[in-house]
């Protein structure tokens, strides 16, 4: 490895040194978002942006693996970054597709130098079937929610007509792109993220999430995931019950799971300094 890391590159970039290595966080943001709904963290980070990923067909054409575009988009990322290949630690922090990307990423029967992680935060996530696991709140009351599932409208949600529909009607009737940031946003509830989340993404590539996602189940691999996870979940989560971010703990071998009160789904966003104590908890810097 040292001797690797003293040799001159191939692309010509000169080596990182030993002595200089730092651990390097990876930052996988959820369906529509980017890296901005992170916080800003004190180490090197590496955020992939898959809203530019159109699946063939949109996603309708058969494929046996419609993630497997997203992981190409990934692994294509953090082979060409210097920083990934020579970092001292390496964490990945995934949020919602995002760390249902990284489950089926790190699952896999792959041994590439790329997927060797020290530590994986997980937020507002799930290992199993998305979309029976999508439960829409309605309302609650301290411990009392009233939700409604969406799996009887999935078919009919994913329909090119409603997603270009849904994209003209949240962005004043353009089909434009424009990149959110989403820490600039006034109103930072799960509804006005979503409805940035419009903006911020191609409809296609909208569409593409949503079918890649129908049909994700890791449930049966999760046991091979030892690398120390921390699970976190939001209280008010709009999307996920808490009780989808608990299963997940309880599947994998080395999981903490932790219920942020008062945060919804987009809980990097609203309590970045949950996820900035669970990396720091990895990295096993006191917080």
């Amino acid at each position: 490895m040292l001797q690797a890391m003293n040799a001159a590159h191939a692309d010509g970039t000169q080596p990182v040194s030993s002595t200089d290595a730092q651990p390097v966080v990876l930052l996988l943001p959820g369906m529509s978002l980017n890296e901005t709904i992170f916080p800003k963290l004190p180490f090197p980070t590496i955020s992939c942006d898959y809203n530019g990923v159109i699946l063939p067909g949109g996603g309708s054409e058969p494929a046996d693996d419609k993630l497997a575009a997203y992981r190409h988009v990934l692994s294509n990322q953090l082979r060409s970054d210097r920083r990934w290949r020579f970092a001292r630690r390496r964490i990945v922090v995934g949020h919602s597709f995002g760390g249902m990307l990284a489950l089926d990423w790190l699952t896999r029967h792959e041994t590439a130098a790329e997927i060797q992680v020290d530590g994986l935060v997980l937020i507002s996530a799930t290992g199993g079937r998305v979309f029976d696991a999508i439960k829409l709140r309605l309302f609650g009351i301290r411990r009392t929610e009233m939700r409604v599932p969406v799996k009887w409208i999935v078919q009919f949600w994913t329909r090119p007509t409603i997603m270009r529909a849904m994209k003209r009607l949240t962005c004043r009737g353009s089909l434009a792109v424009g990149r959110v940031d989403f820490g600039a946003l006034e109103a930072k509830s799960d509804l006005a993220i979503g409805l940035a989340g419009w903006r911020n993404t191609d409809w296609r590539a909208m569409r593409s999430y949503r079918l890649a996602m129908d049909g994700f189940d890791v449930t049966d691999s999760l046991f091979r995931l030892t690398v120390p996870t921390v699970v976190l979940h939001g209280s008010r989560d709009s999307l996920l019950p808490v009780s989808e971010g608990r299963k997940l703990a309880e599947a994998l071998p080395h999981a903490e799971f932790r219920v942020v009160e008062e945060a919804g789904h987009v809980l990097p966003l609203t309590h970045g300094g949950e996820v900035e104590r669970s990396v720091n908890q990895l990295l096993e810097i006191p917080v």
